[in-house]
This record gives C-alpha cells, sequence and structure tokens, in this order.
C-alpha cells in the first residue's frame, strides 16, 4: 500500500540489502560526483549521460531525480562536531561522491549511527527542513517497533539498482569517465579551499541571557558584530535571515545587523578586551550601549517580518527595470553595492546548522541559542584561518559580556 509508511522491520531489511549491493559492486565509479560540478557542467554531464545510456539512462534518472528524499548511507564514521560538520556540508573527499547535489533533501546516515540533514536551498527555507529534523530526532525506534504490527519475516522491500543496465555502457564510455574524473578535481580543489571550525560554548545560553533582561537572539547577534568588528578592524554588511511566513508565499527577508546603536558599541568596547570591568562608569556605559543595540537589532528583525525590510523591496525593484533601461542611480551607487556585499552571512536554526560564506572574502555563521549553551558553525574560503581566529573571538567576547553582567549585578548587590 503506497499510502502508508513501510514497516521499520521492512525498511531494515531493505537498507542491509542496498549495503550488500554496494559492497558486491565491482566498478566504483560514482555518478553522483558530477551533480557537484558547476551547473553549466552538470547539465552537459547529464546530457551525455543520457546521449550514452539511452532510454534506460533516462528512467533510471527519473526514478532518482522523483524521490522526495535521499538516503545516503556513508561509510566513515565522524565523532567530532567539526567532523559531522564537513561531512554533512559538502562529505568532504571521503563522502562527497556519496551525494547528489540536486536534491533538496538528502539524509545522511555514517557507520557510527550519527546521521545529518543536507538541504538545497532553492526550493525551501529552513523551517521546513527543521520541522522534518526535529520530527526524526523525537521519533524513537523503539516506540516505531511497539506500534507496528508483525511482519513476516520473509516481508522484503523491492530493492532496485536503477542504473544496473546501464551501468555496463556508461561506466565503460571514455566521454563519461573523463567528465566524471574532471568533476572529481574540481571537487577536490573546491573542498580544499574551504575551511570550517565549530564553536561549542559551554559558558551559557537562553536562560542566562533571558534572565540578564536581552533578548537571546539579539544579544548572541550584537556579539558577533563585536567579534567580527575585532576580526576585521570594522564593521561588515551582515545578513541575518529573517522568516516572512505571515504572507502567503512568503519566504525570508533580511535583518540588517549593522546600525548606528550597534556600532557605538562595538567602538565603546574596543578591538581588544580592555579589562575595565571595575570601572562603574565605563561598565554601565557599555551595558547600557549593548542594550540599546540589542533593542534596535529586535525592532529591525520584527520590522523585517513583518514586511518593513529594505532588501527585498529593492531587489523588486531592481527586477523591475528593463533590459534597455538605465537603472537608478541607487542601484549603482558605491555605498548601495557595499552594503549588499554580505561579508558576514548568518542564521540561527535549531538542531546546530550550518552552510558556506556567500562572498569569497567573508564568513558563514549559523548558531543555535540552547537553555545552557551556544554552538556556532563558522565558514569561510582560504587557509588562513579566518574561521579558527572569529571562532576564538566569538567566545572571548561572550566571556567579556558575562563578566560586564556579572560584575553589574555584584555591584548592584554590594549597594
Amino acid at each position: 500500500d503506497c499510502n502508508n509508511p513501510f514497516h521499520v522491520t521492512m525498511l531494515e531489511k531493505g537498507l542491509e540489502y542496498c549495503i550488500q549491493l554496494s559492497r558486491e559492486r565491482k566498478d566504483d565509479t560514482k555518478l553522483g560526483i558530477l551533480t557537484a560540478s558547476n551547473r553549466d557542467s552538470w547539465a552537459d554531464a547529464r546530457e551525455e549521460l543520457l546521449r550514452v545510456g539511452g532510454i534506460e539512462m533516462e528512467s533510471a534518472l527519473e526514478k532518482l531525480e522523483s524521490g522526495a528524499i535521499l538516503l545516503c548511507l556513508d561509510d566513515e564514521a565522524p565523532v567530532s562536531m567539526r567532523q559531522c560538520a564537513n561531512a554533512y556540508w559538502n562529505g568532504g573527499e571521503k563522502s562527497g561522491e556519496n551525494r547528489w547535489f540536486d536534491k533538496s533533501m538528502q539524509i545522511l546516515c555514517q557507520s557510527n549511527g550519527k546521521a545529518g540533514f543536507l538541504g538545497e536551498h532553492s526550493m525551501m527555507d529552513g523551517m521546513p527542513a527543521i520541522g522534518l529534523c526535529s520530527h526524526i530526532l523525537r521519533t524513537k525506534y523503539k516506540s516505531l517497533i511497539q506500534r507496528e504490527h508483525t511482519v513476516a519475516a520473509d516481508a522484503v522491500l523491492a530493492i532496485q539498482n536503477i542504473f544496473e543496465s546501464v551501468a555496463p555502457s556508461v561506466l565503460s564510455n571514455r566521454s563519461i569517465l573523463r567528465l566524471v574524473e574532471k568533476a572529481r578535481t574540481d571537487f577536490n580543489k573546491l573542498v580544499s579551499n574551504q575551511q570550517l571550525s565549530v564553536q561549542s560554548f559551554r559558558g551559557y545560553g537562553s536562560d542566562f541571557i533571558k534572565q540578564s533582561g536581552y533578548s537571546p537572539d539579539a544579544f548572541v547577534q550584537i556579539i558577533m558584530q563585536l567579534a567580527v568588528y575585532r576580526l576585521f578592524g570594522k564593521q561588515v554588511a551582515t545578513y541575518e535571515a529573517s522568516q516572512v511566513r505571515f504572507f502567503l508565499h512568503g519566504r525570508t527577508e533580511t535583518t540588517r545587523t549593522v546600525s548606528n546603536a550597534s556600532h557605538s558599541f562595538v567602538k565603546s568596547m574596543g578591538l581588544r578586551p580592555n579589562q575595565n570591568y571595575n570601572d562603574p562608569m565605563m561598565r554601565k556605559e557599555n551595558l547600557s550601549l549593548f542594550f540599546i543595540a540589542t533593542e534596535s537589532h529586535s525592532k529591525y528583525s520584527k520590522d523585517a517580518a513583518q514586511g518593513y525590510g529594505v532588501d527585498r523591496h529593492f531587489f523588486g525593484l531592481s527586477m523591475l527595470v528593463g533590459d534597455d533601461e538605465q537603472p537608478p542611480a541607487l542601484f549603482e551607487h558605491p555605498l548601495y553595492g557595499r552594503s549588499k556585499y554580505w561579508k558576514v552571512s548568518t542564521s540561527t536554526l535549531p538542531n546546530a546548522p550550518g552552510f558556506g560564506c556567500v562572498v569569497p572574502d567573508g564568513v558563514g555563521i549559523a548558531y543555535e541559542v540552547k537553555y545552557d549553551s551556544c554552538i556556532f558553525t563558522i565558514t569561510a574560503c582560504g587557509d588562513n584561518d579566518l574561521t579558527e581566529h572569529l571562532s576564538y573571538l566569538i567566545e572571548e567576547a561572550l566571556l567579556e559580556m558575562k563578566l560586564l553582567v556579572n560584575s553589574d549585578r555584584e555591584m548592584i548587590s554590594k549597594l
């Protein structure tokens, strides 16, 4: 019955058979690496697959591409959060070929029982994906087994290797093999030019932040502004993804973290900790500026969610400019261009999120604020240790702000 989910025992047997089939394969050429290429190259490679494989390849691709979710069973066994993040980000040289990057939803399972989720953004935003992931995390194996009726011992899913009939012709074709090798070389080069760090901050979380009178998200956003200011020596255009799901077909809007208020705060705090926590005047000034910055950020975020942001509005206006029309002077102004060069791209979601940077010399910061901790997944291009530096600066700023808040509490209690 296609309208009902398969029993867990049937799924287990089916997956075990998939693993058996993969181990029996003699040719280890993985066509999935072709989907890691840039869109034009992959489109050309797909046409070549269809040319060589004919109607059987067309049928195989139709089955693969029509599936709602792709389940990837990896051989590697990551342990640390950084190892897991790299595996779930792009797979790296070990598991990168075991992906089909066109799929909007891929569930990634490792041999030691760890699992992750890889989403392709054009189809959906973060919240629907998080809903799926949260459902998976809440669903316990034991409860499923207890709910299900007994399944016959020989009940097995109909498992099919969709590429079996075309594998001999396709995987021996020189043109296909050249495309696969080029895709593999380009992918490895791309991955080797990426860096990722995970800051698992255990000092405090949303409980402490709320008790101190701040919005957790605004608190962390302004903390990141201080860290970025110390990293680059100045504030840079910063993007925080906001939801506009109040509206029909609403997706996202930009919350801009750089403001006059955040600028005043980071300038007051300086490019390095100044250890002036015992100076009551300076402490009160910094805390006051911090509070104003967080309140300003919260207001912008609320306004953006209600459709009062500026970036989607500007985007809509720019799309109205015809090919033969001169765009408004604003769109060609250097300041406008600089304000949209997202050197810092941020977003928060549950379940330790992550994503890549959006400009070559920028950083991507995905974060989750838990009740007693904060997790940051930081990405960048190059091999300049930018993510490690920023990870340290975020931890430093978090600890510094706790010192300021606690020092002020102690002073008030003494009075």
